[in-house]
């Protein structure tokens, strides 16, 4: 844990607020441009946070609203096609961090076995109830499956959610199959800091925020590598599919990488001008509203999933 953490020597206080403008001190490592919540809550923290509190305070509501659900089955599909050669022949898959089912609901259509593991009661029970998916309401936890079940695990918009990234990638490593493979997708700072509003970026519960080298020292550091196949199609992002890959790797420092991503947070708090910035707030608004209309057709979740079930074909 001590990479993750970094030395107080190294660490740079980058903002003291969060998006809401509430107290939140957020630090860079210099060594290495991992930037990370100071102090890291801890298990008990986080366990009451996110079986309780998060859905309400992140989403504003305990449930889904269908334009939300409309666009997660869009990306769900948009994921299982653009990596079909990878998922092609996958017999169990599990999705670490279930959220509102959708990944998992068209897993369910391809999978001899898909599981899901959702901390949140509220989500974890409308994962069952709407979508009929098999979802453990609990936090990650060595005793929740046994070693080498899954084919497949998806980290989907998790891992920043995590105290210690090293040690529940070390768990999910372990409920591989001998031939697995592990998505981990997160957001990325370096992304975030260009074209996010500005002052709209931190929160509490995005506990570590990665880029493209912090990802992937990570999971070095749990002992899984790059899959091979999907290198170039994941170049340069923070979504990446990993395997297993022998002894766990600390990785040296990067202190160009944390000038590079500390030169980006800098930009974000003093407005600089990027082009598709200004943009994307008029983007949102107006795919939240093609959503709204779109997804008011359908009367239940599954409806609206059974619909991409249908065009995946």
């Amino acid at each position: 844990m001590d990479w993750v953490i970094g030395d107080s020597a190294d660490l740079q206080v980058v903002s003291q607020v969060d998006r809401h403008g509430k107290p939140l001190n957020t630090v860079i490592d210099m060594r290495t441009g991992l930037v990370r919540n100071d102090p890291i809550p801890d298990d008990e923290t986080l366990a009451k946070f996110y079986s309780e509190d998060y859905r309400i305070e992140y989403k504003g509501q305990s449930r889904p609203r269908k334009r939300q659900i409309l666009r997660n089955f869009r990306r769900a599909q948009a994921f299982y096609d653009k990596y079909d050669d990878v998922i092609s022949g996958v017999n169990s898959v599990l999705d670490a961090g279930a959220g509102s089912g959708e990944f998992l609901y068209l897993a369910s259509k391809f999978a001899d076995t898909a599981k899901g593991i959702e901390p949140n009661r509220e989500y974890a029970q409308y994962c069952k109830d709407d979508l009929g998916l098999d979802v453990t309401t609990a936090h990650f936890h060595p005793d929740v499956f046994a070693a080498g079940s899954f084919d497949l695990i998806l980290l989907n918009h998790v891992l920043e959610h995590l105290n210690d990234p090293v040690r529940y990638l070390s768990l999910l490593a372990e409920w591989l199959s001998e031939t697995g493979t592990i998505y981990v997708e997160v957001p990325d700072i370096d992304v975030m800091s260009t074209f996010h509003t500005k002052g709209r970026m931190f929160h509490f519960g995005h506990i570590f925020n990665f880029n493209p080298y912090t990802l992937r020292a990570v999971a070095k550091m749990a002992g899984l590598v790059e899959l091979e196949a999907t290198k170039g199609r994941g170049a340069n992002t923070t979504g990446v599919f990993f395997v297993r890959g022998g002894d766990k790797q600390v990785e040296p420092e990067n202190r160009a990488n944390a000038e590079q991503t500390l030169k980006l947070i800098k930009g974000h708090y003093a407005g600089e001008f990027r082009a598709g910035k200004l943009k994307k707030p008029f983007k949102k608004v107006a795919g939240q509203i093609e959503e709204t209309l779109s997804s008011r057709k359908y009367n239940t979740p599954k409806e609206i999933g059974d619909l991409f079930v249908k065009t995946k074909g």
